[in-house]
């Protein structure tokens, strides 16, 4: 008993010093203080056993060379970040991704001029740049020679778009629904035009807000109506059916929306294909108005043969068929107002027929709800087959058209070169024209057509200035053309030019070329002063060192290698205010600035070839764009050499 109680009393001396211990471990507080008075102070401290106060003597520097990075080059490693791009651009060009190419390309160039790195410092890295530039404008020129290079076509806004981001009046003018009523009891219809409150509504929204847009395609549609009004009667459909083509693109070939349909009939990518209209790199038939519409009218036919009533057509034709199928089988109703009733349409749908009535009631009857419209001429082509791809540059050279106007008959073709072997391809060409043109190319070998050029001969010209303008030899022109080298050329004459494959009267500069400082000014762009110097952007950013990104602000400095004569560079340019923003050319006289006074029959192309200048300068000088007529009378100013 009594060693009993000496156990317990032993016991109760320690326990608490235990308990101390164990507190003290799970505490999460930085102060371990109590842990220093411990009496595991009094251990006896050996070598072996306590080996920590030799850690603070061994230096840490010999750990270091385990974990230090091994040495880049960062030169070296700039290039082969920048290579890696080109390459990717390389790989992109070859499988015909000419738009991804492009962003490659740039980008290439672009991880150099962003590294901060002073390139003419480096050797290595100026070796590199002039390499990719040298190569990647090779690469733009070959794809120049076989198309439109990196650039893709322009589209148009489709005026669906437009008109569904406009707000429609909550309410209509009640003279609308009398003017409505006489105009259908009054003007032949072949679809039904009933009218309603909606219907209402978009008639004061045209004869309003949507009024430019509507005139718009009131004017475009005599150039298409009476080809699409011949194709619908072949295919046994409604006269009227022409003004869903109205509101689907205005009458504009190149128009393209934002759910990527295109075309006079907005056709998409798959619905266009399942009706015959191809789309590849070099055509996309969705732009052919004549084979558009002829695809147009026999899907119009399909949906009639599975509807029979032409407004749940024509919903179906913007819904899709499945949709609206679904929609009746849903409500039991085969009639269009009945789903509109019951919310079974989609929004873009149910606006769709009351827009396309408003704009027939409207059409049927012009004038009477103030509109004056003239329309324009209607457009007359013919077909040619081609059997090689052919520059749409020596099209217009040989016709006396401008590009404009070939690329404007030709609205299927994406690229400034047609297809090369389609046996499906059709060129139009103005009404008869046809065998000019097929007698104009037949001296050019079919392998060369989209190399070679026509060139009018200018008053004094000889066969050695033309040769140097277009970069090619005397006796090259005077072998294609069946001349001697010494022969006097006739004024007014057509010359084939042999232009070597590759440069196509824009390469590289010979010595003999002019060399220019030009100041730029405002309003000018890379692109503007490359046209207006007959060279390509890229020979701009190469020869200025300028990356793809870099903005021109006026006062700035480029130079420019031209092979065109001094008195040609000075013509293409109009007179500054002051000799410190001028374009300097060695010996050049200041261009005379003279005002033409547009007459019956002129062109851009004749009044530029009659001063010895270019379409695009008489553009610029006169703020035209591509579309803008000229208009008896008109003034236009123009520069000339002395």
């Amino acid at each position: 008993m009594g060693r009993l109680r000496r156990r317990i009393r032993r016991l109760a001396t320690i326990l608490p010093l235990v308990s101390f211990v164990f507190v003290s471990c799970k505490t999460t507080q930085p102060n371990r203080t109590p842990i220093a008075k411990l009496p595991t102070a009094e251990i006896p401290k050996t070598p072996a056993q306590n080996p920590l106060p030799v850690l603070p003597e061994t230096p840490a520097k010999p750990v270091l060379p385990m974990i230090q990075q091994p040495l880049v080059d960062p030169i070296e490693s700039l290039i082969a970040s920048s290579q890696a791009s080109f390459l990717r651009g390389e790989k992109s060009l070859k499988a015909g991704y000419l738009e991804k190419a492009k962003k490659d390309f740039d980008e290439s160039l672009e991880i150099l001029l962003r590294s901060g790195a002073v390139i003419s410092q480096h050797e290595r890295l100026e070796r590199h740049y002039e390499a990719l530039l040298d190569r990647i404008h090779n690469y733009e020129l070959a794809a120049l020679k076989e198309g439109d290079g990196f650039n893709e076509e322009k589209v148009e806004k489709a005026p669906l778009d437009e008109i569904a981001s406009g707000e429609v009046p909550l309410t209509f003018d009640p003279k609308s629904k009398q003017l409505a009523e006489q105009t259908v009891q009054e003007t032949p219809h072949d679809l039904p035009l009933p009218i309603n409150d909606l219907v209402l509504r978009y008639l004061d929204y045209f004869q309003r807000r949507g009024r430019k847009t509507l005139e718009t395609g009131m004017q475009r549609a005599g150039r298409y109506r009476a080809m699409i009004s011949k194709i619908l009667a072949e295919e046994g459909l409604p006269q009227d059916l022409i003004y869903l083509c109205q509101a689907e693109s205005a009458f504009k070939p190149l128009a393209y929306s934002r759910a990527k349909c295109k075309g006079l009939w907005q056709f998409g990518a798959g619905t266009g294909a399942l009706y015959g209209l191809r789309q590849n790199w070099w055509v996309d038939e969705r732009s052919d108005p004549e084979k558009s519409t002829r695809a147009a009218a026999r899907h119009l036919k399909d949906l009639y043969r599975q509807f029979g009533d032409w407004l749940l057509v024509m919903a179906a034709y913007n819904w899709g068929a499945g949709g609206v199928e679904r929609a009746v089988a849903y409500t039991g109703y085969a009639d269009y107002w009945e789903l509109f009733k019951r919310n079974n349409l989609p929004a873009e749908t149910k606006n769709y027929i009351p827009i396309i009535l408003a704009m027939t009631i409207i059409s049927k009857d012009p004038a009477r709800y103030g509109f004056d419209v003239v329309p324009d001429p209607a457009a007359s082509m013919e077909k040619v087959k081609l059997t090689s791809a052919l520059d749409l540059r020596l099209v217009a050279e040989s016709l006396d058209l401008t590009l404009a106007e070939v690329q404007e008959l030709n609205p299927h073709v994406k690229r400034l070169t047609t297809p090369n072997n389609d046996p499906d391809f059709n060129l139009y060409v103005p009404q008869g024209m046809a065998e000019k043109f097929l007698q104009e190319i037949a001296a050019i070998p079919e392998g060369m057509r989209v190399n070679w050029r026509k060139h009018r001969v200018e008053e004094g010209e000889t066969l050695s200035q033309i040769a140097q303008r277009y970069r090619t030899t005397t006796s090259a022109i005077a072998q294609a053309n069946s001349l001697s080298e010494d022969a006097g050329l006739q004024f007014g004459n057509k010359l084939i030019i042999p232009v070597t494959p590759g440069q196509g009267g824009r390469g590289p500069v010979g010595s003999s070329g002019s060399r220019i400082r030009y100041t730029v000014q405002r309003g000018d762009t890379l692109a503007s002063i490359a046209r207006d110097f007959d060279v390509t952007t890229a020979q701009i950013r190469k020869w200025n060192r300028l990356s793809t990104r870099t903005k021109l602000r006026p006062g700035r400095v480029v130079s420019i290698l031209s092979d065109l004569p001094a008195s040609s560079v000075a013509a293409a340019q109009p007179p500054k205010r002051s000799r410190s923003t001028s374009a300097e050319v060695v010996s050049t006289p200041k261009p005379v600035r003279v005002v033409h006074r547009v007459k019956k029959g002129d062109t851009l192309y004749t009044i530029a070839t009659n001063y010895n200048t270019s379409i695009n300068s008489i553009r610029d000088w006169n703020k035209l764009s591509q579309n803008d007529n000229l208009r008896v009378g008109e003034r236009l100013t123009i520069y000339v050499s002395r």
